[in-house]
Order: C-alpha cells, then sequence, then structure tokens
C-alpha cells in the first residue's frame, strides 16, 4: 500500500513537473511569437521606408531629368534664335555690302569723270582777265586733285558754272550792241585778235606742266618704271624753261612725291639729268628718308582712304535706318 501510494505519488510529481515544463515552454513560445510578430512589423516598416525612399529617389530624378530637358530645350530655342538672327545679320550686311559696292563704284565713275573735267579744266584758256582768273582756279583744283589723289566734288562743276557765267556775261553785251554799231564790229573783232597774239603764253597748271615734261624729257621722267632724279635738277629746268621758279617747284614736287618714284630712291641706284645721264648714286641717308616719306604717304592714303569708307558706310546706314524707320 505504501508503495502504491509513493509510486502514485511520483507519478504526479512528475506529471507536475511535465505540466510547469509545458507550461514554461508555451509561455516561451508566446513569447517567441511576440518577438517574431515585433520583428516582422519592424521589417515592414523598414520596407515601407525603404519603398518611400525609393520612391522619392525617382521622383527627384525623374524632375532632375525634366528639368534637364527643360533647359536643353530652352537652349537649343535661344541657338536656333541666335542662328537666325545671324543669318538675318549676315543677309543684311550682304545687301549693305552690295549697296557699298554700287555705291564705291558710283563714286569711281563720277571721280572719273571729275578727273576728266579737271583735266579739261586745267588747259590754258586766253581771253579777258576774268577767264584769266577763271584758268587759275582751274589749275589749282587740277593741282589738287593730281597731288592729293583726293575725289573732286563742287570745284570742276563750279568752274564751269563759272565759265558759263562768265560766257553768259561776255554774250550779253554783244547781244545789246545797238543797230548802228554793227558796222564797227568787225574793226573791235580784229582789234581784239591783235591783242590776243600779243599776250604771252598762258601758265599751265603744275600736273599739266608734268605732263609735258614726260613727253620732252622721255630719258628722266618716267611714268613707269621711274629712276632718280639729279640733285638741283631744278635749276636746269629753270634754264630750260620759260616759267618760273614756283611753278617748277611745284610741278616737280609733284613728281617726285609719287610713290613710285619714292620707291625707286634706293641706295645705289643711279641718279639722272635732264638728259638721261647718270650724275650719281642714292646714298643710304637718301633711301631712308624716301622710305620714311613712303611710309607717311602709304599711312595717310590709308587714312583717307578709311575715313571715307567709314563716312559712306555711316551715310548708306542712315539712309537704311531712315528708310525702315516705322
Amino acid at each position: 500500500m505504501d508503495r502504491l501510494e509513493a509510486l502514485y505519488s511520483a507519478l504526479e510529481h512528475e506529471a507536475d513537473t511535465q505540466r510547469q515544463q509545458r507550461d514554461t515552454e508555451r509561455q516561451a513560445r508566446a513569447a517567441l511569437e511576440s518577438e517574431n510578430a515585433r520583428l516582422r512589423d519592424a521589417l515592414a516598416q523598414l520596407e515601407q521606408q525603404a519603398t518611400s525612399a525609393a520612391t522619392a529617389d525617382a521622383d527627384a530624378h525623374q524632375r532632375a531629368l525634366a528639368d534637364a530637358e527643360r533647359a536643353l530645350a530652352a537652349e537649343r530655342g535661344e541657338r536656333e534664335q541666335l542662328a537666325e538672327q545671324l543669318a538675318a545679320a549676315r543677309q543684311t550686311l550682304q545687301e549693305q555690302q552690295a549697296q557699298l559696292n554700287a555705291v564705291n563704284e558710283a563714286l569711281l565713275a563720277r571721280d572719273a569723270q571729275l578727273r576728266e573735267l579737271a583735266e579739261q579744266a586745267s588747259a590754258p584758256q586766253p581771253s579777258t582777265n576774268a577767264e584769266s582768273g577763271l584758268a587759275a582756279q582751274q589749275e589749282a583744283q587740277a593741282e589738287r586733285l593730281a597731288s592729293e589723289r583726293l575725289n573732286v566734288s563742287q570745284p570742276a562743276a563750279d568752274a564751269q558754272t563759272a565759265a558759263a557765267a562768265d560766257s553768259s556775261e561776255d554774250q550779253a553785251p554783244q547781244a545789246q550792241v545797238p543797230q548802228e554799231q554793227e558796222a564797227h564790229q568787225q574793226n573791235e573783232v580784229t582789234l581784239g585778235e591783235a591783242q590776243q597774239a600779243s599776250r604771252p603764253e598762258a601758265a599751265p597748271s603744275p600736273h599739266a606742266l608734268l605732263k609735258q615734261w614726260y613727253k620732252r624729257y622721255p630719258d628722266t621722267f618716267f611714268k613707269g618704271h621711274t629712276r632718280p632724279l639729279k640733285i638741283g635738277i631744278h635749276i636746269e629746268l629753270l634754264e630750260n624753261e620759260p616759267w618760273d621758279d614756283k611753278l617748277v617747284r611745284r610741278a616737280l614736287a609733284g613728281y617726285v612725291h609719287l610713290p613710285r618714284y619714292l620707291k625707286a630712291v634706293r641706295a645705289g641706284t643711279q641718279r639722272v639729268d635732264l638728259s638721261g645721264q647718270s650724275v650719281g648714286a642714292v646714298t643710304e641717308d637718301e633711301a631712308r628718308h624716301a622710305r620714311q616719306q613712303l611710309d607717311e604717304l602709304t599711312r595717310q592714303q590709308r587714312a583717307r582712304e578709311e575715313q571715307a569708307t567709314d563716312q559712306r558706310i555711316s551715310h548708306k546706314l542712315s539712309e537704311l535706318m531712315t528708310k525702315h524707320r516705322p
């Protein structure tokens, strides 16, 4: 009996132990399930945060790409606009250049006409004192045209106008001669011719005199290949020419200041006299002085051309602006 009770007590004790172990295991399982749930929640939160961050990054990337595309499109539009403006400006410049070329050709043609008129005006003009004064004006105009090589604009036209006015003034008294003086006209004409024959030959302009020297001294004065002149050749010219010292010196100055003459003044080159004979060589100092004069003439000519070009461009641009002004 006692053994049965002891066995029963041992069995109850073992059952209680097993029950306690099961309770402990159940509690541990519950704790593990709770921890697992907590971990799942944390994992879900982390996944949600990662998804939100990825979505935000993707949106930012998309926005950055959209901004870059808009900037590229704006830059492309600006470049196209600049290209159109450049093409329009190039076309405008080409049109203006063509117009300037036309203006330049017209100016050159006008310059040629005025040079011809100046050469015609430089011919000797006999007759009255008024006509002598007109001839002096025409000679001064021709001289300026030959020495400075500038465009002659109004002087030749003014000279012709003055000549026409003088001619009309000379003809007016003749038209008003009374009928009773017609018998004396022949005697007056004869007297005028005798007075004209008694007058000395009118002096030419320096430019016209230089043209005469080209023919009179072909071995000294050259239109093409030029040789330096003898020092003091103006003395020989005064001995051979009927003109005064001032006219001879001015005509000679027009020749020795030509660019082709200054280029011919090189060290060692032989100088020539009126007969074309060699009379000495050009020195280094003389050649250096000639180069300095040539450089100065070139600079002045370039400055005049640039100034004339700027004036023509400014005038043409003003005309274009006035024409296209709304």
